[in-house]
């Protein structure tokens, strides 16, 4: 025989089952709808999903993402040039890095660049310390002195005889250059395209295995867009001494990725 407690905790699972079988047939096919199709996830890499029926505002559809690489030839180089210093007194090495900066200004002028191609990327002046092996507090032994500018070359092949000229006559203690475009746009545009494509192929392969048929698009959107530059960072002051550097310029890649969301019809 129950007990009075036993028959009322029975009747409340009762319940409980029957409320829920209640809900779940009341939303029907919707609730099913929402479900992504069996063996469209995401992917291994994340590349592409389907998604079949909708939530909400979102229409059923096929998401996809696209990937494309547009190689091209650069058209301007970015030298960064700069010098550093240090001497006993904040005035001395304030003097000795405008000294070497007026050169490295002189040789760009030289060179056939522009003012306004012609920009100051960094100025500091630090004092420098010695530290007492028994602990005490360190002293200022001398200050340091760092200026950096920046210089865009138009014409690129020069690259190597702008980075010979800077580093000459107690100019540049360091220099750097990378090599990009004046304009992506044009070559991002191309590259978004091929992306959509890639996207749109994906989809279509996706629905035929689903049997479906691919409708509009429904939203788009960018990823990730890439600023293209291949640089080349290093101490080249010992260059100076050996006219002639060479500076191999090579492709840029202009990488974009876009995800596409195709309508099921």
């Amino acid at each position: 025989m129950l007990t009075t407690f036993q028959k009322a905790v029975l009747a409340t699972i009762a319940g409980s089952a029957l409320l829920l079988a209640f809900v779940v047939a009341a939303k029907g096919p919707t609730a099913l709808a929402a479900t992504p199709l069996a063996g469209f996830g995401s992917g291994a890499n994340g590349s592409a999903m389907a998604v079949y029926g909708g939530s909400g505002n979102i229409p059923p559809g096929v998401v996809t993402t696209g990937d494309a690489t547009v190689k091209i030839r650069p058209d301007i180089a970015i030298v960064s040039a700069g010098a550093t210093v240090q001497a006993s007194t904040a005035a001395d090495a304030q003097a000795q890095v405008a000294d070497r900066v007026t050169r490295i200004l002189a040789a760009a002028k030289g060179l056939g660049v522009a003012d306004a191609d012609i920009q100051t990327a960094g100025y500091s002046i630090d004092p420098t310390y010695a530290f007492d092996d028994r602990g005490g507090n360190p002293r200022i032994t001398g200050y340091q002195a760092q200026q950096m500018v920046t210089l865009t070359l138009r014409t690129i092949t020069d690259a190597g005889k702008a980075l010979d000229a800077l580093v000459q006559n107690n100019g540049a203690t360091n220099v750097g250059i990378q090599f990009s475009l004046s304009d992506p746009k044009a070559a991002q545009a191309d590259a978004r395209r091929l992306a959509v494509e890639d996207a749109r192929s994906k989809a279509e392969a996706m629905a035929r295995t689903a049997g479906v048929s691919l409708g509009k698009v429904v939203a788009i959107s960018d990823q990730s867009v890439s600023i293209p530059f291949k640089g080349l960072e290093r101490d080249l002051a010992q260059v100076g001494a050996a006219a002639g550097t060479q500076i191999p310029v090579g492709d840029l890649e202009v990488v974009v990725q876009v995800q596409v969301q195709f309508a099921i019809q």
